[in-house]
């Protein structure tokens, strides 16, 4: 499991071109994939689970990667976020 905090602030509020960016990325990798802030946990792979929080607090989340090609899932979804 591999854990490292994102800023996501340019991608908030979430809307349907960020949140299908995010998503569609996370879906090319086999780990399971997750943004957690404070109590909320998102499947990144769900672009319905992003949409339904639009709002995330100051945009600091912890990104969450647990399986075979976790460090590569999480540097695709760094990547995209630091553009």
């Amino acid at each position: 499991m591999t854990k490292t905090e994102v800023d996501l602030s340019p991608f908030l509020p979430f809307d349907r071109i960020s949140a299908a960016l995010l998503a569609q990325t996370a879906s090319h990798f086999d780990s399971r994939i997750t943004i957690e802030n404070e109590s909320l946990v998102l499947n990144l792979k769900s672009m319905l689970g992003l949409l339904s929080r639009p709002a995330f607090g100051n945009g600091k989340a912890m990104l969450i990667a647990d399986g075979e090609d976790e460090q590569e899932a999480i540097q695709a979804i760094l990547s995209i976020c630091r553009k």
